[in-house]
């Protein structure tokens, strides 16, 4: 399973969510030898916190997912998805830009868990995907650093 966090965050709080690439990239380590199913390989969460001024620009998305291998070019980036969901998520800008490190990650740990409930809306094009055995496995991953 590849799993990851794309950011989308305000330039006033750059230096508290500056965690979030390895935040990310600890969690992808961490799921990349798992598998679940045959119809989900990789998830790829948008994580939206900007300023009141920005929110306009800065919507969550629609969940989409893409089945067939896709070769995509988008700002600069080529890349390929296939069997992959991509969704976004949005936290409230006022109280995360006043959270320390650590309570930001614990926030941000049970709001991933909580989006979640995306990928059961998800049946009819997701079929193959045993999503009690992953969030298990991504609760516990949040337990073990302590985040939940």
């Amino acid at each position: 399973m590849r799993l990851g966090l794309a950011q989308y965050s305000s330039a006033e709080i750059e230096n508290e969510t500056r965690f979030l690439i390895d935040f990310s990239n600890e969690m992808k380590k961490s799921f990349i030898e798992k598998r679940y199913g045959n119809d989900l390989i990789e998830i790829v969460i948008g994580i939206i916190c900007v300023s009141p001024m920005f929110e306009q620009f800065f919507k969550p998305k629609r969940p989409k997912y893409t089945n067939e291998k896709k070769h995509i070019k988008s700002e600069g980036f080529e890349y390929e998805v296939e069997k992959c969901l991509e969704y976004s998520i949005k936290l409230d800008f006022e109280t995360f830009k006043n959270f320390s490190e650590i309570e930001a990650k614990k926030h941000l740990s049970l709001e991933i868990l909580k989006s979640l409930e995306i990928i059961e809306t998800m049946r009819t094009k997701i079929k193959d995907f045993d999503l009690a055995t992953f969030k298990k496995d991504l609760e516990n991953y949040f337990k073990e650093k302590r985040y939940i």
